[in-house]
């Protein structure tokens, strides 16, 4: 049982670890008004695709070369740098959300390569209790939706989102695209 334990532990910690930056996100995301079933949605498609990244890691021998990681930082630069324009034009026309399952779940994508890099081998380790750390990951996908949509409805933030959310998120994405492409 203290095996488990010890499992359930290292992955909460490597989940929180990689993820504190995608509360900011979900926030910002549930604070748009974004309707809940597409964040979640969202979030799940895209941690799917970080944990299926890793485990092609861990089981094709590192077939995805960690330099190639890199390039995930163009998705949301490119989608921040579209944003930003599109919200020049229409600054003064009141907003609509057009956050898409698509957009969002690239975003979370592109903001895994850190974690990539902490998961393949934390799998690699724990290889013979994985089903254990998925569960346990899948478990605080749905925490982490629970805490960002928390955030997202405290007035501050909803405010603050209101004023300058059409320019907050793209230079997110801007900024997250910077980020990833520089580590």
């Amino acid at each position: 049982m203290n095996q488990y334990l010890g499992i359930v532990s290292a992955s909460i910690a490597t989940f929180a670890v990689t993820n504190i930056d995608d509360a900011f996100l979900l926030a910002l995301f549930f604070a748009r008004r974004t309707p809940t079933r597409r964040i979640v949605a969202s979030q799940y498609i895209g941690f799917a695709a970080i944990i299926g990244v890793s485990l092609i890691g861990v089981w094709g021998a590192f077939a995805v070369p960690h330099r190639w990681i890199h390039f995930l930082g163009l998705l949301p630069l490119a989608i921040g740098i579209k944003r930003l324009l599109l919200a020049r034009r229409t600054a003064a026309e009141p907003w609509v959300v057009t956050e898409s399952v698509t957009s969002m779940s690239l975003l979370t994508l592109s903001n895994g390569a850190d974690n990539i890099s902490v998961y393949v081998p934390f799998f690699v380790m724990g290889r013979s209790k994985l089903w254990l750390v998925l569960i346990v990951y899948t478990t605080l996908v749905a925490l982490w939706c629970f805490v960002g949509r928390w955030l997202g409805n405290h007035l501050l933030i909803l405010r603050s989102v209101d004023r300058w959310g059409h320019w907050a998120v793209p230079l997110v994405f801007v900024g997250l695209g910077i980020y990833v492409l520089n580590s």
